[in-house]
């Protein structure tokens, strides 16, 4: 794939790649000092220098070799002072829209934590306002240091002749984003009984992805537990609090969820619990290395 989201394709900055590494050309940014996270050889490489030129990496210098000679009056130079530096994560499904931010927004939350890439699902933002809210997410996107990377919403709307959003998505719009820059593929794709019962435009929908050469993807249900899957809890480690709490259900939930929910991944012996609050994590924490461990109530 092509990548369209560094400042300039590879061939379009060869030649100056090359001469920052030999010194030829100053780089625009140098990282003095770091330890750099090796995701290719599974090792930290210590007092790494790190040249940078075009938006990508110029030069390693390793095992003492460092980037004194890529450095010239205007390259931008960090002391990383042994701190580490890695590569960047990718998320792989992302729907902006749901944290109720916009993509500049969540640039701001997300890049510091290391996402500097998403996947992005905008299937809210195109149920309300269609290609045109898609489009303009992009627009902002692109504004953002944020890479961010677009899987065509499939299933819009959701629910058909129940929904009244106002918008859709079909095949032929699907075929049309598909020659869009940022677009990368096809988003989830949750009408799984369509693609069963071979619904045309579901499938002509996944056809056009495909014949762009571009990614399909699906959407994971949960299955239902069955007796052998689902742990109950032992009844003397059971919270005393629990039993008398008032049992709520959901018709939508196939965990048929309570306050004392004892839900598990199926083929699993160990309950999936609510998060932690900060008031009870200590307690998990202490109760980690005892054989008998008491699960305290998530509030």
């Amino acid at each position: 794939m092509i990548n369209t989201f560094c400042k300039k394709p590879l061939w379009g900055c060869n030649s100056t790649l090359v001469r920052v590494a030999q010194g030829l050309a100053p780089a625009d940014l140098v990282v003095r000092d770091a330890r750099l996270v090796s995701v290719t050889t599974h090792e930290v490489l210590e007092h790494a220098d790190i040249a940078v030129a075009e938006g990508r990496i110029a030069y390693l210098g390793l095992d003492g070799h460092t980037a004194e000679h890529c450095t010239g009056p205007d390259t931008h130079v960090i002391d990383a002072a042994g701190a580490y530096v890695a590569p960047g994560f990718l998320d792989g499904h992302m729907h902006v829209e749901s944290a109720m931010v916009g993509v500049s927004e969540y640039a701001r939350a997300a890049i510091p934590h290391g996402t500097v890439g998403i996947y992005m699902d905008p299937h809210e933002m195109a149920n309300v306002c269609g290609l045109d809210g898609v489009r303009t997410m992009l627009e902002e996107a692109a504004e953002s240091p944020i890479k961010a990377m677009l899987t065509t919403p499939s299933c819009v709307p959701a629910v058909p002749g129940f929904e009244d959003t106002g918008a859709s998505v079909d095949a032929d719009d699907v075929e049309a984003t598909m020659s869009w820059p940022e677009t990368v593929g096809l988003g989830e794709m949750m009408n799984f009984p369509g693609i069963l019962a071979a619904d045309a435009d579901a499938l002509a929908e996944v056809d056009a992805t495909l014949r762009a050469d571009k990614c399909v993807t699906g959407h994971y249900s949960t299955p239902r537990p069955t007796a052998a899957s689902t742990p109950t809890w032992p009844r003397a480690s059971r919270p005393a609090t629990r039993a008398s709490a008032p049992k709520k259900s959901s018709p939508s939930c196939a965990w048929a969820c309570t306050p004392s929910c004892a839900r598990a991944l199926p083929g699993t012996t160990s309950p999936r619990s609510p998060p932690p609050s900060p008031r009870t994590t200590s307690t998990r924490a202490s109760a980690a290395s005892s054989p008998t461990t008491t699960i305290p109530t998530p509030s």
